[in-house]
């Protein structure tokens, strides 16, 4: 209820229309990186195909597939989280009041139904990572956390540490095999991942995309440059809820040192497991704190924030009676629930309708057998049902300083590529790039824009055609955008 009605037609992002554009790719038969250029892992472009397949069965629009899909995954990591709270600490009620603390996590409200983005799956594995730890299911933890990391790199980053804490606390003579354990069960979605590249000849595609741009292109933002903007970013992603999101990794941390006394470890059985959430959350801390783009990038974060919560009642609820202690987890299960659901209806947008008709209005202005090309903005490839001559579609995050390193000409190579392709529209997302602005500056003009981009018109179309595609403007909406 709280993710349906935050509707589906909030405003198509690039990083959205991404991997939209990925699964529409893999369906028309292109393996993950061969149709666009992206830094996640395979999964991230091959799970939007399985929503987009679904709705291309019934009839409905791509994104609409895609969406409740994610919607769907993001159902499940709240299920799931559950799962891990009542058995990490041994009671349905601890499950229920991290599950609620999940749910009410704006940020993670909005990608619930505007998906589809990659950290929302990468979140249902770290999270059944967790639970495989809770129940010491050592090939269970290994898959999920090789599942995680096929999504995003950055589920290894925060999985790993605690399930080598979990793996190492074993009894002595059982600590290599569940570290083999692990090893297996996480070594099996990467081979099964490098066996498929292999055999659609994309290998090389595929970790260059995956490792070596990461490795050598990508430069950290460190969140310590600019802490005020980037504290103003989180605000902006979850508002109260960010409170919420900062008191419950607080408190895992605090909890964490407590659970690594002896005495705490002799008597209580989910001590080793909350010690390792511990030096999990630091780790993924540290590395928020050293590589920060904007609010989603804590998500990692989420799962450990609300495992925190729990403990801290379960911690209370040893000390109060069970009356007092149940109309406690009750209270914040519905003070949980209506943050949630608040933002849902309250932040509910129809952006994605101005942006269906800015594409329908100038394409329809356009002669048969007209092109599109975009830059930095694939939300029209998405929404055409069209596909870039090209790869290379996003230029960010170190994707533009390897075309500039690996293009004939660099970044201005490829600009007059562009150019001597001439595309009828060219649709550039922002932050608009210097490169592409001296490229399109003699053959290019300026038609209009929607939402996320604007538009860019060949002159060879001729004056009328461009009067025309200046004319197509989009009407508003009756109610807010």
């Amino acid at each position: 209820m709280v993710y349906v009605l935050h509707g589906f037609d909030s405003y198509l992002s690039r990083d959205l229309s991404v991997y939209t554009y990925a699964g529409q790719q893999v369906l028309d038969g292109v393996p993950p990186y061969v149709g666009i250029l992206n830094r996640a892992g395979p999964l991230a472009h091959l799970l939007p195909a399985v929503g987009i397949a679904g709705a291309r069965a019934l009839g409905r629009p791509d994104l609409l597939g895609a969406r409740v899909f994610y919607l769907l995954i993001a159902v499940a990591c709240v299920w799931v989280m559950y799962l891990a709270g009542r058995d990490l600490l041994g009671t349905r009620t601890a499950g229920l009041v991290a599950a609620a603390t999940l749910l009410s996590f704006h940020g993670f409200v909005e990608y619930a139904a505007d998906g589809p983005r990659e950290k929302t799956p990468m979140v249902l594995f770290v999270v059944c990572t967790v639970w495989a730890l809770t129940r010491r299911r050592w090939l269970a933890a290994g898959l999920s956390l090789g599942l995680a990391t096929l999504v995003l790199q950055l589920g290894f980053i925060v999985g790993a540490p605690a399930v080598l804490v979990c793996a190492l606390a074993d009894p002595r003579g059982r600590r290599l095999r569940a570290l083999g354990l692990v090893v297996l069960g996480g070594a099996l979605p990467v081979a099964a991942a490098l066996a498929y590249f292999a055999v659609v000849g994309a290998l090389s595609q595929a970790l260059e995309a995956f490792v070596v741009i990461n490795v050598q292109y990508t430069s950290a933002d460190p969140m310590t440059a600019h802490l005020r903007a980037d504290w103003a970013l989180l605000r902006e992603g979850y508002g109260a809820t960010l409170w919420v999101l900062v008191a419950g990794l607080v408190a895992l941390l605090v909890l964490s040192v407590r659970a690594s006394r002896p005495v705490v470890r002799a008597h209580e059985p989910e001590a080793v497991t909350v010690a390792a959430l511990g030096v999990a959350a630091v780790v993924g801390i540290a590395w928020t704190l050293h590589d920060f783009d904007s609010w989603p990038d804590v998500f990692t974060l989420l799962p450990l924030s609300a495992l925190g919560v729990a403990a801290t009642w379960r911690w209370a609820s040893r000390r109060l009676r069970v009356g007092p202690a149940v109309a406690l987890a009750v209270a914040w299960v519905l003070v949980a629930a209506g943050l949630g659901l608040t933002f849902s209806v309250t932040q509910r947008s129809d952006t994605l309708l101005l942006q269906r008709r800015s594409v329908a209005a100038k394409l329809s202005v356009l002669p048969p057998g007209a092109t599109m090309m975009t830059v930095n903005a694939p939300q029209p490839l998405v929404l055409s049902g069209r596909t870039s001559p090209t790869r290379y579609l996003m230029f960010a995050s170190g994707l533009d300083e390897y075309v500039d390193a690996t293009w004939p000409g660099g970044l201005q190579g490829f600009g007059r590529w562009i150019v001597r392709r001439a595309p009828s529209l060219v649709a550039v997302g922002e932050p608009r790039r210097q490169w592409l602005s001296e490229a399109l500056r003699a053959d290019y003009r300026r038609v209009g824009s929607a939402p996320g981009w604007v538009w860019y018109a060949d002159r060879d179309l001729g004056h009328r055609t461009l009067q025309l595609l200046r004319a197509a403007r989009t009407p508003h909406l009756a109610g807010p955008a």
